[in-house]
């Protein structure tokens, strides 16, 4: 083996037995070739436990010789040489071609080369040069085995490189301070923390003086004092501060570092990685601005909001819902969501399915059935209305509820409230008329439907009008009071009771024969006949006139039924009051008094045939104005009949009320009162009045005719139309009398409340409803001159009228002392027989245009 390439190995050779032998005496021959022999041997056991072999080749002669361990290393037998080729081909083509031009190469030049090739699955390191000179001259090669160390080079590499990518390419920067270097220590960057600063990079050694320069000064001392910590105390540094960039910007960069130690247990150096995270911080401050803003919103809305996780547990609660359930919000943090939000319907004490459960489950948004109240912690149960809504991340994925609900207690009571008022009867307490028509349908159609029979009572108040008369109305409305408790009480929980207007009530009784019915409504009639009412020194007995009629299906429809059971409550009146009359389907009487209703035939065929005809009654101002020439009056209806008779609506109108006919005669009265205001002549009209009948406040299509009509007649004549609605309208029909006032008034239209006083409460109906004008009720006017009652309610009428800017007129002026009086009082304007009678207006009409036609 060649000493040069035996050292460029690193292997100590055993020196030559002719050096050996220098530095002793001379030996025999034997001797020496015995040494010799002994040295090789030693030698190749040297090269076989290092892993190295040994070849020379003469360029000359093209000898080859080999030592036992190269044979091993290139997977040749033992002693045996091959040829030049055939041993450069055991590296491969690419190996054998890069071989045989160093072999050559040393040869020619003298060079030396050192490499790596493969041979055999194994890495050698192969090392050659020239060896000798002139005809000695030849290429020594040194091969060692280093398939081991260049697998853990080629893993370090790999390892290197992925560190590389991974640094790099996360944009992470490597530093390193060496705390030995010198006195400050010496800071190595690599690219990547140059470019973190904001800065090309430019070497590797920066200063720690530079590093602190591009601190920002806000978190300077914090860094330092950070790196400070960790070479005195800590093994790790972890933090966050800001860089200034040269461009005026700033970063905020988090670095990690572990500082090394020698034995002794003295700081070597702190190595270090940094990673730019101002768009974290930037995204996390705006998140916690938004929570910031989120929490602020939710905590001072009105609603109660909680939120859960996946599991229905609550997460959070703001002041409105620790108030509502009685929960702070660390006692409901963790809790499942029905523990804190407890549920239950507001009749008994069912519990209700959590609506929170049921979100999770479903994925849907869902709230709780009508009617739930929240019970809360101390056991106070409030009406709430709740939502609740998943909550969702971007991939859809639900991660929690959020159920918001508020105190609907009072909203729910006053809804119930204004519920219960629309379908019962303000001053008794009693289902009203619609309410109980609604009942009364439902009823009848469960008869018709499985053949349950029920019974029907009308009722209708004997001698109540007495009682008004001379105690008032607030007696009135006593007795209305005492008689509905009275009916009440004497029928079964499930049966209904209603006043459908005035002294008139109605009951059904479910499942009920007519017998039974019977003897429920004698009980009833007993009873009010006991009842008795005392105003100061008078006593006055009240009875009741009862009809009974089946509810079942043998009618076309309920309000057959009801007309049959009124029938029999009016033959009960008529023959005597304070008794029962019992529907039979052979009574004389009954089928007498149901000849009246064939008004609603009389009445549909006069409206089609034109029969009905309208007189008027003027209307003066009651300090007797010189006559200007306007005519002022009250337009009244009256029908003919067909042999020429004329009916008062008198006579009349109780049935067209009755059988929803109203409307449709007051249309026909409205279409000629504006026909009548958009005439050209004379004479000129002044003020024209028309009587609106209750039904008709609240029939819509009249409503829309009625604007149709007026916004044809303009402003301007709309002023001299005067609607006139009865108190006694009002009172059923206030929301609807409300609204249709506005609507006409709107238009130009004045309005006028008949019948002025003879209602339970007038001047309440003053505050609800805008009217222009007041028609006292005849029966303060008739006896004005001896009842000093009347003349205290005459006088507080005008009070409020000249309070409210109110025109009053007073009815039924038929004596000079009672004009008289009216004036002095303070009434604007008066009708009545002693003034004008009523004349036909065709009549009047033309007497107006006859002056005209003599020129």
């Amino acid at each position: 083996m060649s000493y040069k390439a035996a050292a460029v190995l690193g292997i100590k050779l055993a020196a030559p037995l002719a050096w050996s032998m220098s530095m002793s005496p001379p030996q025999p021959v034997a001797a020496v070739e015995q040494a010799l022999a002994q040295n090789a041997r030693f030698l190749e056991r040297c090269s076989r436990l290092a892993g190295v072999g040994a070849w020379e080749w003469q360029a000359g002669t093209g000898a080859l010789v080999l030592s036992d361990s190269a044979c091993e290393l290139l997977g040749l037998p033992a002693g045996h040489v091959p040829t030049l080729p055939a041993l450069l081909q055991r590296f491969g083509p690419d190996g054998a071609a890069m071989l045989d031009a160093a072999l050559r190469q040393a040869d020619a030049e003298g060079r030396s080369w050192d490499v790596e090739l493969h041979c055999g699955g194994r890495v050698l390191r192969v090392v050659g040069g020239p060896d000798g000179e002139g005809a000695e001259r030849r290429v020594g090669v040194v091969m060692q085995d280093v398939t081991e160390p260049a697998g853990l080079r080629a893993e370090l590499e790999r390892t290197l490189e992925r560190l590389d990518l991974a640094t790099h390419g996360g944009g992470i920067g490597v530093w390193e301070l060496d705390l030995q270097a010198c006195r400050q220590g010496r800071l190595t960057w690599d690219d990547a923390m140059w470019r973190l600063h904001g800065e090309a990079p430019h070497g590797q050694r920066i200063t720690p003086a530079g590093w602190r320069r591009r601190l920002h000064p806000q978190d300077r001392h914090a860094a330092l004092q950070a790196l400070a910590d960790a070479l005195r105390n800590r093994p790790q540094l972890d933090g966050e501060w800001h860089v200034a960039w040269p461009d005026g910007s700033t970063r905020v960069l988090r670095g990690s570092g572990r500082l090394l130690r020698d034995g002794a247990g003295r700081p070597l150096r702190l190595s270090g990685v940094c990673w730019d995270v101002s768009a974290e911080r930037r995204l996390q401050q705006q998140l916690e601005e938004q929570h910031e803003l989120l929490q602020v919103t939710l905590q001072s809305i009105a609603d109660a909001v909680l939120t859960t996780d996946a599991q229905g547990r609550v997460t959070w609660l703001n002041p409105v819902a620790q108030r509502l359930t009685g929960w702070t919000a660390d006692e409901a943090r963790g809790q499942p969501a029905h523990r804190v939000f407890v549920a239950r319907r507001e009749e008994g004490d069912e519990p209700l399915d959590d609506p929170v459960r049921r979100c999770l489950a479903t994925g849907r948004p869902t709230q709780l059935p009508a009617g739930a109240v929240l019970q809360a912690r101390d056991g106070e149960r409030r009406a709430v209305d709740d939502s609740v809504a998943p909550i969702r991340g971007k991939a859809g994925h639900v991660f929690g509820a959020v159920l918001v609900f508020r105190d609907v207690t009072q909203q729910r009571r006053q809804f119930d409230e204004i519920r219960w008022r629309a379908s019962h009867d303000a001053l008794t307490g009693l289902v009203n008329r619609a309410e109980f028509g609604q009942r009364l349908s439902r009823t009848f159609e469960r008869a018709s439907r499985d053949g349950s029979r029920h019974a029907l009572l009308a009722f209708d108040l004997d001698r109540f009008k007495l009682i008004n008369d001379h105690c008032g109305h607030a007696a009135g409305d006593e007795v209305l009071r005492e008689v509905a408790r009275r009916l009440e009480a004497g029928v079964r929980g499930r049966d209904t009771v209603a006043r459908l207007g005035g002294d008139e009530f109605a009951a059904i009784l479910e499942n009920c024969s007519l017998d039974e019915a019977q003897r429920v409504a004698q009980k009833l009639c007993d009873a009010l006949d006991q009842y008795r009412f005392t105003d100061g020194e008078q006593r006055f007995r009240i009875g009741v006139s009862i009809g009974v009629a089946p509810l079942d299906g043998r009618w076309p429809d309920a309000e057959t039924a009801l007309r049959e059971a009124d029938a029999c409550c009016m033959i009960a009146k008529e023959q005597g009051r304070n008794r029962v009359q019992l529907w039979a389907p052979d009574d004389a009487t009954l089928r007498a008094h149901q000849s009246e209703h064939r008004w609603a035939t009389r009445l549909q065929q006069a409206l089609d045939e034109g029969r009905f005809e309208l007189d008027l009654q003027r209307v003066l101002p009651a300090q007797g104005a010189e006559d200007d020439g306007l005519l002022r009056g009250e337009l009244l209806l009256r029908l003919r009949e067909r042999d020429g008779s004329r009916v008062p609506p008198t006579a009349f109108m109780p049935a067209a009320e009755r059988f929803h006919i109203a409307p449709r005669i007051d249309r026909w009265v409205l279409r000629q009162a504006v026909a009548l205001l958009q005439r050209e002549g004379p004479p000129q009209i002044a003020s024209l009045s028309v009587n609106l009948s209750g039904l008709t406040l609240q029939d819509t299509a009249f409503h829309q005719e009625a604007r149709v009509l007026l916004q044809q007649l303009g402003p301007e004549r709309a002023r001299a139309l005067c609607l006139e609605i009865t108190e006694t309208a009002v009172i059923t029909r206030l929301a609807d009398a409300a609204r249709f006032i506005t609507q006409m008034r709107a238009l130009g239209a004045r309005i006028a409340l008949d019948d002025f006083g003879v209602g339970a409460s007038s001047y309440s109906y003053l505050k609800a409803l805008p009217v222009d004008v007041l028609k006292i009720d005849g029966q303060f006017v008739r006896a004005l001159m001896t009842d000093p009652l009347d003349q205290v309610a005459v006088r507080s009428f005008v009070d409020v009228a000249r309070t409210l800017g109110l025109t009053t007129v007073a009815e039924c002026v038929e004596t000079p002392e009672v004009l008289l009086e009216l004036v002095r009082l303070g009434v604007g304007e008066v009708q009545g027989f002693l003034l004008h009678r009523p004349e036909p207006l065709d009549g009047l009409l033309a007497a107006a245009e006859a002056p005209a036609s003599v020129y």
